[in-house]
């Protein structure tokens, strides 16, 4: 249906934004809709239901101002709005003279964010209906300040990673941005040669470039990314957003030259971020004895990733809470400040046995709880609910694995 939606509307023909631009931004009624069927024909009230119905599922992960066009497999895999601005900054950092290419570009999230920092931008997809969608979102989008008259230029064409939109000599000037669809099939498909294109393809391509980004999944298994699938040194950033995990970017040329060998990097959706840096190291020896009076420590999700986090340990002096594996919890003898890590005084400590952690809650008239778990089977709701206790005070509580037994750990800020 989607397709034949847009095939109706005709995107890219002269009058798109105007058509959007004064229809509701909001979710709209069915009498809206109908007095949109009425005024401007069955077509554009299932485009105007759709786009509604996709800005609202994605709602904060996806600017709508960035990105007013979606489809549902296009918002599914588009990047985050906030990751594709700061990517974005990164590009044109490397100089303004310079050309990006989105090989890949999806409905555009990246794109439209290259297209705030730049003139000038490339775009190729393998699906022409996403492509569409992408070359509405670039038309939709407002100058970039200080732009020449005319505004921006754009070349959109369907094609992929070995079909560059540009002529052989262009190569040094071009910043190529590759995303490979993982899912090919519809499922995810972990064998890098069956990604499209494969990871040798992309590589290929991108070796040809003045600088090249290639997204990754976080968990990529690093040694892929050696030997003649590269065939040159990159430069790689894992890329949390409010402490969820996104992406592993693989930096090469122009664009990977100043850059460390090795970043771990928050970002936040108002728009705040750091990084943390460095070559990783085995972390302190762990505890098993995480005591009253200490400082539970809880790094964002990108240090583990990235394998910093025993290298920012040693910087700040923690010590990690012995487990089955990485991810867990530290301890410290201080708050540590730092946006990369969240601390908390521990108030006191129990075994995970319920009558226990009912029993310590009631003895400091906790109440409703909200639960942080590591290395648990069960999750933070489901304790949340077993442990909740009578008391009027809220609590934090944290529970884990340490050695083999399950702890609780009553936290206070």
């Amino acid at each position: 249906m989607e397709a034949a939606v847009w095939n109706e509307l005709a995107p890219l023909t002269p009058g798109i934004a105007e058509r959007w631009s004064d229809l509701s931004e909001s979710a709209p009624s069915l009498g809206e809709l109908d007095r949109i069927r009425a005024a401007r024909g069955p077509a554009v009230a299932r485009f105007v239901s759709l786009q509604a119905e996709l800005a609202r599922r994605h709602h904060g992960r996806l600017d709508g101002a960035l990105l007013p066009f979606l489809t549902s497999k296009g918002a599914e895999q588009a990047t985050a709005s906030v990751v594709a601005r700061q990517r974005a900054e990164r590009f044109a950092s490397a100089g303004p003279d310079l050309l990006p290419w989105d090989a890949c570009c999806g409905v555009g999230s990246d794109l439209v964010a290259l297209a705030e920092r730049f003139d000038r931008v490339l775009a190729t997809d393998l699906d022409a209906d996403t492509l569409r969608c992408a070359a509405a979102n670039l038309a939709h989008a407002a100058p970039r300040p200080g732009s020449p008259p005319g505004g921006r230029s754009w070349l959109a064409a369907v094609g992929d990673a070995g079909r560059a939109p540009f002529q052989e000599h262009l190569a040094p000037r071009i910043l190529g941005l590759f995303d490979p669809d993982r899912r090919p099939s519809g499922a995810r498909e972990r064998r890098t040669e069956r990604w499209s294109p494969s990871l040798n393809e992309v590589f290929h391509a991108a070796n040809q470039l003045g600088g090249a980004c290639v997204k990754l999944p976080p968990s990529l298994d690093e040694s892929v990314l050696s030997g003649p699938t590269v065939g040159q040194p990159v430069a790689l950033t894992w890329t949390s957003l409010d402490g969820e995990m996104r992406e592993l970017s693989a930096w090469t040329g122009l664009l990977g030259a100043d850059a460390p060998a090795r970043e771990a990097v928050s970002l936040r959706s108002n728009g705040q971020s750091c990084s943390f840096s460095g070559a990783p190291e085995a972390g302190p020896a762990p505890t098993r004895e995480p005591t009253q009076g200490l400082w539970l420590v809880e790094l964002d999700p990108a240090l583990w990733r990235a394998e910093l986090a025993g290298t920012f340990a040693h910087q700040f002096g923690a010590t990690p809470l012995e487990a089955p594996g990485p991810g867990g919890f530290l301890v410290c003898d201080r708050s540590i400040e730092h946006p990369m890590a969240r601390t908390w005084r521990i108030a006191e400590v129990v075994t995970g046995d319920r009558r226990r952690v009912r029993a310590m809650l009631r003895s400091n008239q906790v109440g409703p709880i909200t639960v942080k778990t590591r290395h648990h089977p069960e999750t933070a709701e489901a304790l949340a609910k077993r442990f909740q206790g009578e008391g009027t005070q809220t609590g934090l509580l944290a529970v884990t694995r340490v050695a083999g037994r399950a702890l609780a750990m009553l936290l206070a800020e």
